[in-house]
């Protein structure tokens, strides 16, 4: 047996694996929170899955998995999983307050798929979500190089209520104009361009963006020291480990409503 059909067999006791947890509901939707640097609260959630064996409590790694499902064109329905469980997540909790939007981090896999807008919409209508809480995470080097995302279903998505954020982003500030045209407004910067540019391009990218109402998300933040620096030149959004890691809903809900969570947050400026 040669390496490829090695690497079948294995892609395919992992498929089984997953399809049997997805049965089970060892599959847990995480999220972790983007966050408005002026009020210090949660602006939107990006969602994430966490896999999570019952009998000890081992986590395992998307990595050890994603994989697998993304050869064999299998990732949608773990995606799926993941959408319905959020929107019913949305659906519960917006019967008595207002929650932050949730971004659906899913698989490029999805671009082919015609009816994607349309399934997407009726989850939405079965768990009584309007879509305005609802977007959508594609990277920007995808949008930037596939037609069928630009031309098909990123319009149909924002003709149905749905919003688009252009995930990594790490190109000129000029890249700007055309996600504004399409209708993106919501722009997550990779730590890579945030990190190495130079001072004098970071203001001209917030600048830019400020001109043509997109909000800049920086990702990736990991110390105290680079929030400072990011909210210095003019970043008012922010997300990475040093203000939220990845966590439950239960979780989620809880940091949403102890606002002194976000005074201490404040104080330490």
């Amino acid at each position: 047996m040669d390496a490829i059909e090695i690497q079948h067999e294995d892609d395919l006791l992992i498929i089984n694996d997953v399809a049997r947890a997805i049965d089970e509901n060892e599959f847990e939707p995480y999220v972790q929170p983007c966050f408005d640097l002026v009020a210090m609260r949660p602006m939107l959630a990006e969602t994430l899955a966490r896999w999570t064996f019952p009998e000890d409590g081992t986590v395992i790694p998307a990595a050890a998995f994603i994989p697998a499902l993304e050869r064999t064109n299998t990732v949608c329905g773990l995606d799926w999983f993941i959408i319905d469980a959020m929107c019913a997540y949305l659906g519960e909790q917006l019967k008595t307050l207002v929650v932050p939007p949730i971004a659906l981090n899913i698989s490029n896999q999805h671009v082919s798929d015609e009816h994607f807008t349309q399934r997407l919409l009726a989850t939405t209508e079965w768990r009584g979500v309007d879509p305005i809480f609802v977007s959508i995470e594609f990277g920007q080097d995808l949008i930037a190089r596939d037609e069928r995302l630009t031309r098909t279903l990123i319009p149909s998505l924002l003709e149905s209520g749905f919003s688009v954020v252009a995930d990594k982003f790490n190109a000129s500030t000029e890249a700007l104009v055309p996600l504004m045209h399409m209708g993106i407004v919501t722009v997550k910067v990779s730590p890579v361009l945030w990190r190495d540019s130079p001072i004098a391009n970071l203001r001209a990218l917030t600048r830019a963006a400020d001109e043509l109402g997109i909000a800049l998300i920086a990702e990736g933040v990991e110390t105290a020291e680079e929030l400072k620096m990011l909210r210095h030149e003019g970043f008012l959004f922010a997300q990475g480990y040093h203000l939220a890691r990845p966590m439950s809903l239960g979780e989620y809900i809880k940091l949403c409503s102890d606002r002194t969570i976000f005074n201490k947050r404040r104080n330490s400026k």
